[in-house]
């Protein structure tokens, strides 16, 4: 027979157990969660750094080109000038150049997961390499290698800043 008052609540046992359980469902989720929030900000950082590192990738490519350009152009202001006959500097010149290409293709070693950059980079280092040579060039010959090379590194340039715009992150 049924009767209200004669209901069944159970022990004190069992309320602790039911309690217990409950608790225990409500850690399980409460860590899933959280081991969840941790990978989400584990990957985010891990991103963040890997763009971090290819924008400092490009931006030292940029600076190598400029670098090139200005000794370029500083290669034909001593020959403007009327240092065509200072062949020493004109060779110190362009060991800094050749010592500027040799940290592009050092640059290009660096390991990145974006072909553009990795080729942009091995253009910018194959169009500054001089021509031993130049020095024994007429000067007016050697200032119109120098200037289409500062040309070039100009364009170079460009290019690396349009590759670094492209890879800005959206938001």
């Amino acid at each position: 027979m049924f009767c209200p008052n004669a209901i069944d609540w159970g022990n004190v046992a069992d309320w602790v157990s039911g309690a217990g359980a409950f608790a225990a469902v409500v850690t399980a989720l409460h860590i899933a969660g959280s081991e969840r929030r941790s990978a989400t900000k584990a990957r985010e950082i891990a991103s963040n750094e890997a763009h971090e590192r290819r924008a400092q990738v490009i931006a030292e490519a940029i600076r190598l080109a400029g670098e090139v350009e200005a000794i370029a152009r500083s290669y034909v202001q001593l020959v403007s000038f009327g240092g065509g006959e200072g062949q020493s500097k004109r060779r110190d010149l362009l060991d800094d150049i050749d010592g500027v290409r040799r940290q592009l293709d050092a640059l290009q070693q660096f390991p990145n997961s974006d072909p553009r950059l990795f080729a942009e980079i091995g253009r910018t280092a194959s169009d500054c390499r001089t021509e031993a040579e130049v020095i024994d060039m007429s000067t007016s010959y050697a200032a119109q290698i120098m200037t289409r090379l500062a040309e070039h590194m100009a364009h170079r340039r460009d290019a690396l800043i349009t590759l670094s715009r492209l890879a800005e992150p959206q938001g």
